[in-house]
């Protein structure tokens, strides 16, 4: 017989009696198709240093400068690696069973940290909301105009914006750079919606987009933006091999990787939601 993940049973029926689930996914989840993370003993900046915090900045002062190091490769090394990484990331079993999950009625919309773009590959649609942008995508710093690239890095400066004129940027959220306004707003309202959110391979410690959690675990009674009333402080549940600074306010701990406790977690739904037989 199969072992599950100890919580697992318990994450499955308090995921099965609320009414509003949202999934949040961090650097974890990529970790396991082989995309390394920035933080940590085999994180990028800890082999190659701290990058600038201002790319954003310096963008703005000089677009054709910064697509002038992008094409001749004369970035910082860690993104000459997140680059080979995100061209051969392939989605695992972890994002395969979240999209389960959507398609199934338990999980209402995911919330990604992550700019590699394997949720889509895996068959998530319109459920997802790339907080922090997506790698294969250019975005209009001006009308926030997307442009999908899949597997293309661009070997010119793109034109400016067809419709606004502004410069054209990667899609991906870079340091200093705000997060998209209707994007925020977007994951806000999942959150405000929630009565129950599942952290997945998330350190929970890059804001604002961890400061959704918080929110989600401690907020108040009162009304949303659209006049309707916000619920009351949301279940969470955590999936991650290792504690963080969310675990102690979870209420269930699932101490798996995101490949073995999502499916995990698909087969425990399935179980407890089958229809019972005379």
């Amino acid at each position: 017989m199969e072992t599950l993940p100890d919580g697992i049973d318990l994450a499955a029926r308090v995921i099965a009696d609320s009414k509003y689930v949202v999934a949040m996914t961090g650097a974890g989840m990529s970790v396991e198709s082989g995309i390394p993370p920035f933080r940590g003993t085999n994180g990028l900046w800890t082999k190659y240093g701290t990058p600038s915090m201002d790319g954003y900045r310096q963008f703005r002062a000089d677009p054709e400068a910064y697509w002038d190091r992008q094409i001749n490769a004369q970035i910082d090394e860690h993104i000459l690696e997140l680059r080979e990484a995100l061209r051969n990331a392939k989605p695992h079993p972890g994002h395969f069973a979240l999209v389960e999950l959507v398609n199934l009625g338990h999980i209402k919309s995911v919330i990604t940290q992550n700019i590699d773009g394997l949720d889509l590959k895996a068959g998530m649609g319109d459920q997802l909301i790339e907080i922090h942008g997506n790698r294969s995508r250019l975005r209009c710093i001006g009308c926030s105009k997307r442009t999908d690239l899949n597997d293309f890095v661009p070997l010119f400066m793109p034109d400016p914006c067809d419709e606004c004129g502004q410069p054209v940027k990667f899609d991906a959220v870079m340091f200093g750079e705000p997060i998209v306004p209707e994007v925020m707003a977007a994951a806000r309202e999942e959150i405000h919606r929630a009565d129950c959110v599942v952290a997945i391979g998330t350190s929970a410690t890059v804001r604002p987009a961890s400061g959704l959690l918080w929110v989600a675990r401690h907020r108040s009674k009162g009304e949303r933006s659209n006049g309707s009333a916000a619920v009351e402080d949301a279940k969470l549940i955590e999936i991650n091999p290792s504690p963080t600074k969310l675990s102690s306010i979870c209420d269930v701990v699932i101490r798996a990787t995101a490949g073995d406790g999502v499916p995990a977690l698909v087969r425990a739904l399935r179980t407890i939601t089958a229809p019972a037989v005379n």
